[in-house]
């Protein structure tokens, strides 16, 4: 895959609460985006839990996952986040998210995921994984609450700068990034 991250602390700051792993293997992709409550060391801990947490279990059904890491992040502030996964052998994608992290995605069919309203640490939502068929050039946006959300993707699209993953990832920080908070954008392709 084709992959364009922007991924900066919260202005005056050296830290970010935001985290992210991409996870490519032969057969699959596994995106995850965190951010952890707040902003400084202490949500910087509580994502890179859920990013370890993630890591470990990667191959397990992403509902798992975020089970494993809600009981990962017990004691921190805690965290939302979301994992995607693009199956090219099944020719899927499996997406499960628990609070405010902002997806998008262009595809030739209609993908609509939807995050459950929640905290992973603290109260964490029944889970519900949604998958929807994949065609090779789908276009996968995750972001953070960093981005604000007047962000659409149809507008974002409509730029000479919508070839390109990460220029396309850098005019939606510039663009949709606040200075107030930690910004993580990360566009697949």
């Amino acid at each position: 895959m084709e992959l364009g991250i922007v991924h900066r602390p919260k202005s005056g700051r050296n830290i970010s609460g935001d985290a992210y792993l991409v996870k490519e293997e032969e057969e699959a992709t596994l995106i995850c985006l965190v951010d952890g409550l707040g902003s400084g060391e202490a949500a910087a801990e509580a994502a890179q839990a859920a990013i370890r947490c993630v890591e470990v279990g990667s191959t397990l059904p992403l509902s798992d996952i975020m089970a494993k890491c809600h009981r990962a992040l017990r004691g921190t502030r805690g965290a939302v986040m979301a994992l995607l996964r693009v199956s090219f052998a099944e020719r899927t994608i499996t997406f499960v998210g628990v609070g405010n992290i902002g997806i998008h995605v262009r595809s030739t069919a209609l993908v609509k995921p939807i995050s459950r309203n929640g905290i992973v640490g603290y109260r964490l939502p029944s889970l519900k994984e949604f998958t929807y068929p994949y065609t090779p050039g789908d276009l996968f946006v995750l972001h953070t609450d960093g981005i604000s959300s007047r962000l659409t993707l149809d507008d974002a699209l409509r730029t000479e700068e919508a070839q390109d993953v990460q220029t396309l990832a850098n005019a939606m920080a510039r663009n949709f990034g606040k200075e107030n908070d930690d910004v993580t954008v990360l566009v697949a392709r």
